[in-house]
């Protein structure tokens, strides 16, 4: 299997390795615009058959040091337009049934993404980032699995952005012990 792995800023990448699997590296940029332009121009260079996000978050019901996997995800800025329509929500349950990767993790989580770093509570989820919503609606019009790897920085409302800032080190730590005990 190729595994495509994105993450925003250099300090979120972690090796990643699954028995099997070929892994690319794609540096996103922060945000959506930038998320969705770098995966889709790395989906036909690559022709990966997942995307796997790695990343840092906050949360109003996690705790700071957490990881959450995330299947789910929703755009809170269009999701103020859905009597129109606009579709702001996809899951991955279906598509990520069939990869095992990470068996025995919990991976029903909701990662809610927006172009502004959240600093109050807005809306729940369990995961709030810049990215992911940008990359999952790409993922669902190409018919790719996606599935996403947060580590908790922050509790959103709590200094939330010096939090990640001081967080990061820790976050990439984190993320790197998790992915280890898939080697």
């Amino acid at each position: 299997m190729k595994i495509l792995v994105t993450y925003a800023i250099p300090q979120e990448r972690v090796d990643v390795s699954f028995p099997g699997c070929h892994i690319i590296y794609c540096q996103t940029g922060i945000g959506k615009v930038n998320a969705a332009l770098s995966v889709y121009d790395a989906i036909q260079t690559h022709k990966p058959n997942l995307i796997l996000n790695i990343g840092t978050a906050g949360s109003v019901v996690n705790d700071v040091d957490s990881i959450v996997i995330c299947n789910t995800f929703v755009d809170r800025d269009m999701k103020k337009c859905k009597e129109f329509g606009v579709d702001y929500h996809h899951d991955f349950i279906e598509e990520l049934s069939k990869i095992t990767l990470f068996s025995g993790c919990e991976m029903h989580n909701t990662c809610n993404t927006g172009d502004s770093f959240v600093t109050e509570v807005i809306d729940e989820a369990d995961a709030f980032d810049m990215e992911n919503f940008a990359v999952a609606a790409l993922c669902k019009r190409l018919s790719l699995p996606f599935i996403s790897v947060k580590y908790i920085t922050d509790k959103i409302g709590e200094n939330s952005v010096k939090h990640w800032e001081d967080k990061l080190e820790d976050a990439n730590a984190g993320l790197q012990a998790f992915f280890n005990q898939f080697k």
